[in-house]
């Protein structure tokens, strides 16, 4: 997998001028970044599974809300300790005329799972499936979590968005390739079958394409 420095170096091939950098490298890592999380919150939308992980949330007695994880942008689903699968329903059908105890069901409220009816204890422990954004690539060896084979897509990405290409010829010659390798992508990633789940909101998924 290709290294943040060499994404930023395939970035400079569309875009620098010969024996000129056009942008900073504070630039350059930026515009790979916002094209790394692009390319995710894309493939996200062709299928929701393709950054499915885990984690775990506990409740709180008498608090109705817990936290998603903070790489969160869709919870797919809640199971309990006894491996049963708790069951989803929107905030509008919960029976807030409930006592508390043992929650039901779920969903979610801005960044938060929110429970029906109150968890009545602070014992109640929920593996959560959910779509995650991977992390920024925050050094010049990070790796992108991506396909092995398209991650230059970023870098193609990242120049097409900066709108610094040396000229309209150059700039043709990204955009054709960028679509091939993005059609090929696409064929890779929709592979796998996509669910349904629970978007969460105010998260990176909601990403411009």
């Amino acid at each position: 997998m290709k290294t943040r420095s060499e994404l930023v170096t395939e970035f400079r091939q569309w875009i620098d001028q010969p024996h000129i950098a056009v942008v900073t490298a504070t630039m350059a890592n930026y515009e790979i970044n916002k094209a790394y999380r692009e390319m995710i919150a894309l493939i996200n939308t062709w299928n929701e599974k393709f950054y499915l992980t885990t984690g775990t949330i506990t409740t709180t007695v008498s608090v109705q809300y817990v936290a998603v994880p903070s790489d969160c942008v869709m919870v797919k689903r809640l199971v309990d300790s006894d491996g049963t699968t708790l069951k989803h329903i929107n905030l509008d059908q919960f029976n807030y005329s409930l006592a508390s105890g043992e929650p039901i069901a779920w969903d979610t409220a801005g960044r938060y799972v929110r429970f029906s009816p109150i968890p009545d204890a602070s014992t109640y422990i929920y593996t959560i499936y959910y779509t995650k954004m991977p992390s920024e690539l925050s050094t010049d060896a990070a790796t992108p979590e991506f396909i092995p084979g398209y991650e230059g897509l970023i870098a193609l990405k990242a120049a097409i968005n900066s709108k610094l290409m040396r000229d309209e010829n150059t700039r043709e010659m990204a955009q054709l390739a960028y679509l091939e390798e993005l059609k090929a992508l696409r064929h890779v990633v929709i592979t796998q079958q996509t669910g349904g789940g629970s978007r969460v909101i105010n998260s990176d998924y909601d990403t411009e394409n």
